[in-house]
């Protein structure tokens, strides 16, 4: 079996750290042929699941070590190597044996591995799954506010069109009424407005202005953007009164912060923002929060806290393992319980489609995540000529042809599709991506500008890379764009690379400066005529730290597509590799060109898109069926 692991690590599917995690768990099985076996099996197994989890599933379904499935199918002579030693092992073998061995049970003790529902778990993962699983599935009581007044403020908030059903006062009204609440919507349908308006219709139906609200995001940027928008949307609804307003949150605030603890007492944790008196919790961009963030922060909630969580279910999933809102948001292919559908229509005046009457629609309990959750569809920013709004359609429902014929138009003025050819285009797209900033970095020279407006100059454009190594990441690219800038003499490069306009990404969380993973600034000179680093904070305020006191940072002309999630650009440049690689996805294509609002730039080939728009996002979990086996249909 040596040979074979050797093997599998020279061609990259294990790491060396699986091997040995493996190897722990293993030791106390005797040797002997029998037990030989089960050994290697174990082996096998557990060094899947470790790979599969670095891979960002929270589990291993039993089916992917059957011959047909290890590996993806992709390696027949090392799986029969494999299993020339194990013999043919059928799911229901592979439960028996895993079942035999002291690392593994069902949960009902502590053991490394939990073996459940025909999947593979980390103990600590399995744990977290069945946090989320229990949050979502518990019951809670019904709407505690008069239902005449959600309709007052619900007709205040949102007058009555006949036109059309509008899904934003649904969504409101599922905010309001709802204690698990999912909304997703890409971008430009409305969501953070929605936040506003949840907001307002709580105040104007509670009996006090003393509700407990906090507003978040995984992202130092998410959340600064949604504080503009948020205070901008909620300060504008007439309705509401100062005195109601008194005691919202000043500002968004990071996932990061709110469960950072200060203070260890007696085993217990306190936060300082003590979140076991949280009326209502918004979290914001919830594609991006991993299950173990989640569960961290569940344990930190009092079970009476309204939870709403918004988000667009087909962008990029968390960084850390787990799919948490896209595995919740398919119970939007089911329909509301009978009961939520006629209150709905009492409560909004609007008669709601029955779009799936097929899945048993309308005969679930009363008050389940089904009846909570809500997708909007109508986009308000782009026009229906909309070249970037078309594109992010054609690659959400996969139609690469589509997509490619929508790229390769006259048409749309909005999209600019640029097909590498050679070396020599590959060399115009550099030059093209760093003179890009020459309107920028020409601002710089006039003395009088403000900074706000400096910094709001350079975030109207960005690169955006699949990548950070090789000639086609992020890396690469930012040398290459400050040697050309230099050398046509809009920056000045020196041995620190600290330069006036110098923009920089934050690559570690300092809390203490309130400064974290990716958020962006730049270099430029402050009252005494030095060079200092310049953030952009929620309200338009800015943060100035010196650049000695700048936690682990880089260069920022381009940035990776992981790190823009939650970001938006007027202008926006990918750059995408020439070869395809198993890392581009539908779900990061998608998500990049999201990013987008009135031009996009897309420096590809046909063949990378075409199996980009192919590849979806799978990632293994048993949220969802933890979550449906708990809906239990009604008599």
């Amino acid at each position: 079996m040596k040979d074979v692991i050797n093997n599998i690590l020279k061609l990259g599917l294990w790491h060396s750290l699986d091997v040995q995690f493996a190897d722990v768990l293993a030791l106390p099985i005797y040797d002997g042929n029998r037990h030989n076996n089960i050994k290697e099996a174990l082996i096998l197994a557990s060094a899947t699941l470790s790979s599969k989890v670095r891979d960002g599933h929270v589990c291993l379904p039993l089916r992917c070590l059957t011959p047909d499935k290890l590996f993806q199918g992709n390696y027949p002579e090392l799986t029969y190597a494999i299993y020339r030693k194990l013999g043919k092992l059928s799911i229901s073998s592979w439960q028996e044996l895993l079942f035999s061995c002291p690392a593994v049970s069902d949960g009902s003790r502590v053991t490394p591995l939990i073996l459940e529902n025909k999947r593979l778990y980390l103990h600590h993962m399995w744990q977290d799954e069945c946090i989320v699983a229990q949050f979502f599935n518990h019951k809670y009581p019904s709407n505690v506010f008069q239902k005449e007044k959600i309709i007052y403020a619900l007709n205040q908030l949102f007058p009555i069109t006949y036109t059309e059903v509008d899904w934003h006062k649904i969504a409101t009204a599922i905010g309001v009424t709802h204690h698990r609440v999912l909304i997703s919507g890409g971008p430009g349908t409305g969501k953070t407005s929605i936040i506003a308006k949840i907001v307002a219709t709580l105040l104007l139906c509670s009996k006090n202005n003393d509700l407990n609200i906090q507003i978040t995001a995984p992202t130092g940027k998410a959340t600064a953007l949604l504080t503009e928008s948020f205070r901008t949307t909620i300060h504008n609804i007439p309705q509401l009164e100062k005195l109601l307003l008194c005691n919202l949150p000043e500002k968004a605030t990071t996932l990061h912060s709110l469960l950072r603890t200060r203070l260890y007492k007696e085993n217990i944790q306190y936060n300082c923002f003590n979140l076991t008196r949280l009326d209502l919790l918004i979290i914001d961009e919830a594609s991006m929060v991993s299950l173990s963030m989640l569960a961290q922060l569940i344990l930190m909630l009092s079970p009476q806290t309204k939870v709403i969580f918004l988000g667009d279910q087909y962008q990029l999933c968390s960084v850390e393992p787990g799919s948490v809102f896209k595995d919740v948001c398919q119970f939007s292919n089911f329909y509301y319980s009978r009961k939520r559908y006629q209150e709905l229509i009492d409560l909004t005046g609007y008669i709601l489609p029955i779009i799936s009457p097929s899945k048993s629609s309308m005969h679930y309990n009363y008050n389940s995540i089904i009846d909570g959750t809500c997708i909007l569809k109508k986009n308000y920013r782009f026009s229906e000529s909309s070249g970037i709004n078309k594109l992010s359609g054609a690659i959400n429902s996969g139609d690469y042809n589509h997509a490619l014929s929508l790229l390769k138009s006259s048409i749309y003025k909005d999209l600019c599709y640029i097909y590498f050819v050679d070396k020599k285009s590959y060399i115009t797209m550099i030059l093209n991506c760093a003179m890009a900033y020459s309107n920028y970095l020409q601002k710089l020279k006039y003395t009088k500008i403000l900074t706000e407006n400096i910094l709001k100059i350079f975030n109207h454009y960005r690169i955006l890379c699949a990548l950070r190594d090789g000639p086609f990441g992020v890396i690469r690219l930012n040398y290459y764009i400050e040697q050309i800038l230099n050398e046509k003499g809009l920056i000045q490069l020196n041995n620190s690379r600290n330069y006036l306009g110098r923009p920089i990404i934050i690559l570690r969380n300092k809390p203490s400066l309130e400064l974290y993973n990716g958020d962006v600034g730049v270099l430029l000179l402050n009252d005494q005529n030095k060079l200092s680093a310049y953030f952009i904070l929620p309200r338009g305020s800015i943060k100035v730290i010196q650049i000695n006191q700048l936690p682990e940072h880089e260069t920022c002309f381009a940035m990776t597509i992981h790190k823009a999630q939650g970001s938006e650009f007027q202008h926006t440049a990918i750059v995408l590799p020439n070869k395809y690689i198993p890392l581009l996805t539908r779900e990061l294509l998608y998500t990049a060109v999201t990013r987008a609002r009135q031009c996009l730039y897309l420096y590809a080939t046909d063949h990378v898109i075409i199996r980009s728009v192919n590849s979806i996002t799978q990632r293994y979990s048993g949220l969802y069926e933890k979550i449906k086996n708990h809906i239990i249909p009604m008599a």
